[in-house]
C-alpha cells in the first residue's frame, strides 16, 4: 500500500498537468473555431473584407475533424473559382452556399438550432454605408484613371537653397 501512495504522490503533479495542458489545448482550438465563426458572420456581406478571406482560409486546419463543415468549405471555394458564377444569379449561389457552411459551422460550434440558416441570411447593411463604400470606391477608380492618364504624379527634387523652400 506504500508503494501506491508514494507512486500516486509522484505522479499527480505529472498527471494535473497533463490535464491542464489538454483542458487548455482544447480551449485554444475552440477559440480559433469561434473566430473563423464570428469573423465569417461579421464579414458576411461584404466578403472581400481580409478578415473575411483570412477566416475561410483557416477553415481546412480548424476544421480538420468536420468533414461535412470542410466539404461545405471546398463547394463554395469551387464556386468563388468558378468564373462562369460572376453574375447576379451565380452571387446568389454562392451566397447560398456560404450561408449553408456559416450554419453547419454554428451546429458545429455547439449553437444547433439556436442559429439557422434565416438568422446567418439576416444581415444588417445600412443604406448610408453602403453608399460610403461606393463612393470611395468611385474616389479610387477617379484618382486611378487621372494618375493613369498623367502618366503618374511628378516630383522634382528641390534644394535648400531654392527660395520656395521655405
Amino acid at each position: 500500500m506504500t508503494t501506491v501512495n508514494i507512486l500516486a504522490v509522484l505522479l499527480s503533479p505529472l498527471i494535473a498537468l497533463l490535464v491542464t495542458v489538454h483542458l487548455q489545448n482544447r480551449k485554444q482550438k475552440r477559440a480559433h473555431k469561434l473566430w473563423i465563426f464570428n469573423t465569417l458572420i461579421a464579414t458576411r456581406h461584404s466578403p472581400l473584407i481580409e478578415a473575411n478571406v483570412r477566416a475561410l482560409n483557416m477553415i481546412d486546419v480548424a476544421f480538420y475533424d468536420r468533414p461535412k463543415v470542410r466539404e461545405l468549405w471546398h463547394d463554395y471555394f469551387d464556386m468563388l473559382s468558378n468564373e462562369g458564377l460572376d453574375n447576379e444569379l451565380g452571387w446568389k449561389q454562392r451566397q447560398k452556399k456560404n450561408l449553408e457552411m456559416i450554419t453547419e459551422i454554428g451546429r458545429v460550434l455547439g449553437y444547433g438550432k439556436a442559429i439557422t440558416h434565416l438568422d446567418v441570411d439576416r444581415v444588417y447593411y445600412p443604406k448610408g454605408l453602403g453608399i460610403q463604400v461606393q463612393k470611395a470606391a468611385d474616389i479610387v477608380d477617379e484618382l486611378h484613371r487621372v494618375l493613369k492618364a498623367s502618366g503618374g504624379v511628378q516630383f522634382a527634387p528641390r534644394s535648400p537653397d531654392d527660395s520656395s523652400w521655405g
